[in-house]
């Protein structure tokens, strides 16, 4: 059975506040991306996790060799597509807060 849009957002958010807090490293270029993607949002409120965030995601481009997406093919490519809301949800969720 598909997920909904709701449990793959949920998914995602569970994904990068995970990764943020327990150095976990992203498993594809994708989550890479993501990861370097959510950094960025991240930066002015959360500098440590962005950092851990990004630092993740560098490692993994550069073991890989693989060149990162920059930001705008992130969204073109529906990796992300509601920046704004990306970024309420991560900020939320890293204050703990769950509400849609």
């Amino acid at each position: 059975m598909p997920l909904s849009a709701r449990d793959t957002e949920a998914q995602l958010m569970n994904l990068l506040v995970e990764a943020a807090r327990e150095n976990r490293s992203p498993s594809s270029n994708r989550e890479a991306d993501l990861f370097r993607f959510a950094a960025q949002l991240l930066k002015s409120r959360y500098p440590h996790e962005a950092n851990t965030l990004d630092a993740m995601a560098k490692h993994y481009f550069s073991q890989h060799k693989i060149k990162p997406r920059s930001f705008p093919q992130v969204v073109s490519d529906g990796l992300v597509s509601d920046v704004a809301r990306l970024r309420h949800m991560l900020e939320n969720r890293m204050a703990g807060i769950r509400a849609w």
